[in-house]
């Protein structure tokens, strides 16, 4: 099939298959607008694809299949963020102290070798060189 006959089929699939795809991503995300972008994102695909492979038998559930996918990849995406946010607020909070405390056990604490300590002194940016 010619380039331009098969994006003609993919436009005519679309608007025959779009309330659907959308209807079925929306029930399954109960996000209206999430489940027309992800219709938006199977035509993208669509469009990607089927010039080189052809339309498939089923173009519908293609459709369809490859929104669910990305809605699937998304949920995980979202699920791993908060999780993450999550980790990285508990570490936060674990270690956080006074300021005032985290300078003076700075300052308390013995670097362990003088010469270190001496090449940190002599680094310092205040200085002139």
């Amino acid at each position: 099939m010619p380039h331009s006959e098969t994006t003609q089929a993919i436009e005519t699939v679309f608007r025959m298959e779009r309330a659907r795809l959308v209807a079925g991503l929306a029930r399954m995300l109960r996000d209206t607008d999430r489940a027309e972008e992800l219709a938006q994102d199977a035509l993208v695909a669509a469009l990607r694809e089927w010039p080189k492979t052809g339309v498939p038998e089923r173009p519908g559930a293609w459709l369809m299949a490859i929104a669910k996918r990305r809605a699937i990849d998304g949920i995980r995406h979202e699920r791993m963020r908060t999780e993450k946010h999550a980790e990285i607020g508990r570490d936060l909070e674990a270690t956080e102290q006074d300021p005032a405390e985290a300078i003076e056990a700075a300052l308390d604490d013995d670097i362990g070798d003088e010469l270190l300590g001496l090449i940190f002194t002599a680094c310092h940016p205040i200085l002139s060189r």
